[in-house]
């Protein structure tokens, strides 16, 4: 099998930064009382998508949103934020699957098909792979700390 040529969506990146601001402004309006009775640092921060110490759990969830993974441990409640990143990728098929698939396509035509499309000699799919974008650790129910790991891998690239 042979890999002729992977791409990054970095375009992906950017759609999701936008649609994490959009669901963060329906967060706040659906919790409009609460969050006007925060201070005007606190309302800045959750707007930013940041979170500070001792901010407790429902401010925590209208800056970042549902954790993805929570966890105890100790003392510590902690709260796991993934991300997906893809990659496209193409993939030689092989001689006898393009020709199979050519002869499908002629056949279609012969059928008076109009709307078939040719075949290619490659096929194109998505692969996945998740990282833990931050970890937010919670003491008596507040924000004691968090990180954001540079290469923290939960899995690797997949279908």
């Amino acid at each position: 099998m042979k890999l002729d040529k992977w791409i990054s969506s970095t375009a992906l990146a950017a759609v999701l930064a936008l649609a994490g601001c959009n669901a963060t402004k329906a967060r706040i309006n659906d919790n409009e009382d609460l969050f006007r009775s925060y201070s005007p640092e606190i309302q800045s921060a959750i707007r930013s998508n940041r979170i500070q110490r001792g901010f407790d759990s429902t401010q925590t969830y209208l800056a970042l949103g549902n954790a993805d993974r929570t966890e105890y441990e100790n003392d510590q409640e902690l709260w796991y934020y993934y991300q997906t990143h893809t990659r496209t990728q193409k993939e030689e098929k092989s001689a006898g699957e393009y020709r199979d698939e050519m002869t499908a396509y002629e056949n279609a035509l012969e059928k008076g098909y109009t709307h078939v499309q040719e075949p290619t000699t490659y096929r194109v799919f998505q692969l996945r792979r998740t990282s833990v974008q931050r970890i937010v650790r919670f003491e008596n129910g507040v924000v004691v700390d968090w990180e954001e790991p540079e290469s923290a891998w939960v899995d690797d690239w997949h279908r």
